[in-house]
């Protein structure tokens, strides 16, 4: 039989399972063990992938055989079939050419049935039509780009209709199967199924704010499942749509923004499922009444999803309102997650955050908006536990630390599990921290003149991780300090050091300024920032002062050497941005430093 250019109405009742007419399979499963057949969204970086894994293809793969559709009248069966899913769209169009709506058509089951019988009917065939025309659209947009020729033009506006068509479908199937997922979450217990809650004086906090339901990204739980316990998820489907009722950042994926999907950009699955705007990152917005409680401590729980930024080359940044929270972000940078699967994560702030808390409203804000890396990730949920009465599910971890280039135990590292925890390691380099709360918890070394080493590693309640953190002494070379700016835009310094109380450079300091200059001298057009930072010894004012005073000094002991002056600027940051908790002389020694940055 010829296709005419409505037949596509007839393929759209056996395309129901593309556009989401058919049940979910049943268990979690990646996007490649899918069996639901849907048009494959067409990039130009290239094909899309299951996985996490990265991928490259010429552009436009696959449509020259689009040159050979005819361009007027009707395209036939196997004219189409060697086109991008056409070989899908010819099958199914042959097995509809008997097939009818009617009213005694078996129902698409989507949630509870409706109990309007006719009101059902008309849904479903509301639904039928709006599905023939997105596929109509498809085959109408195919013709278009065969009609297009070697103009260029004609042909790039051709294949953005056909992408638009394709996701149109595509996103109509997202849609189906979101609200059969909204559907099945019923049985989720009432406190998890709210999108926003506060509770005042319970079990695990003098108030504990919730922002997003505890739903797994919409995809439930197991039975019996306890996301607190420090299991993992299932693997879950991808792509996936938030409900209309999730609050921004929750529930959806998103790309950092920085990325623009340059030549030799990583891309993981997330970032080819998905397109600008909606995947930009959004905040976490927590609001509340925080009247008569004294804000002590502050406990951040975030359920994360696919974060992975040693595998694609992001950096993450955190933010508390506009403070930037650099300890927050060494947390999510030293996670490798994949499947993708969902773990939580427990982070305490710093005292130094606690104003931004007391106010009744905390924005937090995580992305990379410095590197080009299609890293896309997501969050089921957030929790704030303000002043928190311990957690229910907690385990053990311990270890040991060494410096890797003598090769032996090293002493006096602070260790901290996302600060919930902390210690410090003894003469053996060994380390013990009890109650850590259960999940994916992220366990920090440091100390000053070595590069800290992060071990991410799943705890489960009741049990002990043994962990081995390998500290390496940072290089005292020009190139070594030029490639860690290089790749993380900016380092602390540890090696220049100040007469007490005053900003007067110490002879000692030398090697570590030479170590700048140097990094100055090899790239002429290098503009730096100088910060300095302080401990919170002494007054927040006497704090501020003394920083500025030590970054100029840094400043014009570089300008001395011929650094000219427009390369450089200062800034003072006192006791405002913390890396370690001030509770202990190691912490407060981490906190005692001169940060060079790169210029914006």
């Amino acid at each position: 039989m010829r296709l005419a250019r409505v037949v596509p109405a007839l393929v759209l009742g056996a395309l129901l399972s593309a556009c989401g007419g058919e049940p979910a399979p049943a268990g979690p499963a990646a996007p490649e063990a899918s069996a639901e057949v849907a048009p494959p969204e067409i990039t130009d970086a290239g094909p899309l992938v299951a996985d996490d894994d990265t991928a490259a293809a010429p552009a436009h793969e696959g449509f020259e055989e689009a040159d050979a559709l005819p361009t007027e009248g009707a395209a036939d069966l196997d004219d189409i079939a060697d086109l991008p899913f056409g070989q899908a769209i010819a099958d199914a169009a042959r097995a509809a050419g008997e097939e009818e709506f009617s009213p005694d058509s078996p129902r698409q089951e989507v949630g509870p049935a409706p109990g309007d019988p006719q009101a059902e009917l008309a849904d479903a065939s509301a639904e039928l039509e709006a599905q023939k025309a997105r596929m109509a659209e498809v085959m109408a947009a195919m013709q278009a780009l065969a009609a297009a020729g070697s103009d260029p033009e004609k042909r790039e506006a051709a294949m953005e209709r056909v992408k638009a068509s394709q996701r149109a479908v595509r996103d109509a199937r997202l849609q189906a199967d979101s609200d059969r997922r909204a559907a099945k979450l019923e049985n989720l217990p009432g406190q998890w199924k709210q999108t926003f809650r506060t509770e005042r004086d319970g079990p695990e906090a003098e108030l504990l704010v919730q922002v997003g339901d505890i739903d797994n990204l919409g995809f439930g739980w197991p039975s019996g499942f306890d996301p607190f316990n420090g299991k993992s998820t299932p693997v879950h489907r991808f792509p996936y749509l938030p409900e209309a009722d999730d609050p921004p950042g929750t529930d959806r994926i998103m790309v950092v923004s920085g990325y623009t999907g340059g030549d030799g950009a990583h891309r993981d699955g997330y970032t080819y499922e998905t397109q600008r705007p909606a995947n930009q990152p959004q905040p976490l917005t927590f609001e509340f009444d925080a009247g008569g409680i004294e804000v002590k401590t502050v406990a951040l729980q975030l359920f994360v999803d696919d974060f992975q930024s040693k595998r694609m080359g992001s950096r993450f940044r955190a933010w508390l309102d506009d403070t930037e929270a650099g300890d927050l972000a060494v947390t999510l940078n030293a996670l490798d997650q994949t499947g993708p699967i969902g773990k939580l994560l427990t982070l305490q702030l710093l005292p130094e955050y606690l104003d931004l808390v007391r106010d009744g409203k905390l924005v937090v804000r995580i992305d990379d908006p410095d590197n080009d890396a299609g890293d896309g990730y997501a969050f089921d949920f957030a929790r704030l536990l303000i002043n928190p009465k311990g957690y229910k599910y907690t385990g053990t971890v311990r270890g040991i630390a060494v410096d890797t280039g003598a090769g032996k135990p090293l002493a006096g590292v602070l260790v901290s599990a996302s600060n919930v925890r902390q210690a410090q390691t003894d003469a053996q380099g060994r380390f013990t921290l009890e109650e850590v709360p259960a999940g994916l918890v992220v366990t920090t070394g440091s100390k000053p003149g070595y590069a800290p080493d992060s071990e991410a590693e799943d705890l489960l309640a009741g049990e002990t991780l043994d962990l081995v953190l390998e500290l390496e002494p940072l290089g005292t070379d020009s190139s070594s300090l030029a490639e860690q700016l290089e790749r993380e835009r900016k380092v602390d310094l540890y090696g220049i050091y100040f007469d007490t109380a005053k900003a007067t450079l110490k002879p000692e300091s030398e090697a570590t300024l030479q170590q700048v200059l140097g990094v100055l001298e090899a790239d002429p057009p290098l503009r730096l920032v100088i910060a300095g930072h302080t401990d919170s010894e002494g007054g927040d004012a006497y704090n501020q002062s003394l920083s500025e005073r030590r970054a100029a000094a840094v400043v014009a002991w570089l300008t001395g050497k011929g650094i000219a002056s427009e390369r450089l600027s200062s800034e003072g940051l006192g006791e405002s941005r913390p890396v370690a908790d001030n509770a202990s002389e190691a912490g407060r020694a981490l906190n005692r430093r001169v940060e060079v940055r790169l210029a914006d």
